[in-house]
């Protein structure tokens, strides 16, 4: 089950069903509306990286316009539009007084880190609002009336209601511009069956040639083509990744987040992906560059997927580069 009200980026092959959050708006300092002053609003306490205990102050009506406040300010970078934004949040209906849910939770989903592209429209425009120029590594509590939230219809899965208020208390991971990627230089690729790979980062997007001639593999291959230096990537790591997709059967690319200038991610090991993609990058460290061929098991099978021009029983080519990973 996704983040209530988030609606997933979907990418073409649909490999990165990434999740997306949502949240409230503001300014970046503290502000108020409809009367309220801050010492009115939700007081919060607990660890950044732990799951926020919210008090809603007794006798006080929610605000009519967003409100937010920097709890706590992070030393990273700020965070920009376009920016692919990676929070933990807790969130809490000040209505009807009840935790909603958190990915700090143990027992509900999502229960990960949340990805989502500040200044979208699949975020809520409050969270576009406030978190511009927020920095990394801060928490921050915003409150929003159904106007800044899930307006007049509201989030009915969640029992969220289009009168309800709400509390987000939101811990900022990360921020990667949507041209982030790996450094590197590629070494001469020798392997006489396998597609070439030209196009090293900060220079241009992979491009991939499958070899002429060359039947398609039955069996999965997984080469790095750039070694990475940083730490090896573990199950349950949400990565952030670059990547191009190109059919072998056709050798027409039908994927890109270089093309599309948005980094993406995924949570490592989960079953966002197709199959290749978990045992391919098994193994492999932040800094990597990781040519991946799949045959049709272990991605789209025999159904394919006629929309990205994949056919069933083609095999998938997949240039990765792992940008980071995030527990």
């Amino acid at each position: 089950m996704q983040l209530p009200g988030v609606s997933p980026r979907r990418r073409l092959a649909r490999l990165l069903a990434a999740f997306l959050a949502v949240a409230g708006v503001g300014g970046l300092l503290a502000g108020c509306g409809g009367g309220s002053t801050p010492q009115d609003l939700p007081t919060v306490s607990g660890a950044v990286g732990e799951q926020a205990a919210i008090t809603i102050p007794h006798g006080v009506t929610a605000p009519t316009s967003v409100v937010s406040s920097v709890l706590m300010q992070g030393n990273g970078a700020q965070l920009a539009n376009g920016d692919a934004v990676v929070v933990n949040y807790t969130l809490m209906d000040w209505t009807g007084a009840k935790l909603i849910g958190s990915t700090y939770s143990t027992d509900k989903t999502p229960n990960k880190t949340q990805e989502f592209v500040l200044g979208s429209s699949t975020s809520l425009t409050s969270w576009n609002q406030v978190l511009p120029h927020v920095t990394i590594g801060s928490r921050v509590e915003i409150v929003t009336p159904p106007s800044g939230a899930f307006g007049a219809n509201g989030a009915t899965a969640y029992g969220i209601t289009g009168k309800d208020d709400l509390i987000y208390v939101l811990d900022v991971v990360g921020a990667y511009p949507g041209t982030a990627d790996i450094t590197g230089t590629m070494a001469a690729q020798t392997d006489a069956g396998l597609p070439k790979v030209s196009g090293n980062p900060g220079a241009a997007a992979p491009t991939v040639t499958i070899p002429t001639g060359t039947a398609a593999p039955t069996t999965a291959t997984s080469k790095v083509l750039i070694p990475g230096s940083g730490a090896r990537i573990a199950t349950d790591q949400r990565l952030m990744v670059q990547y191009v997709g190109v059919d072998w059967n056709t050798g027409k690319q039908f994927d890109s987040s270089f093309a599309q200038k948005q980094i993406t991610s995924f949570v490592f090991g989960s079953t966002t992906v197709i199959s290749g993609w978990n045992t391919g990058l098994a193994g492999r460290h932040v800094g990597d560059r990781v040519l991946l061929v799949i045959p049709a098991a272990a991605a789209y099978g025999s159904k394919g997927v006629p929309a990205a021009g994949i056919r069933g029983g083609d095999t998938l080519v997949f240039v990765v580069d792992i940008v980071d990973a995030l527990s």
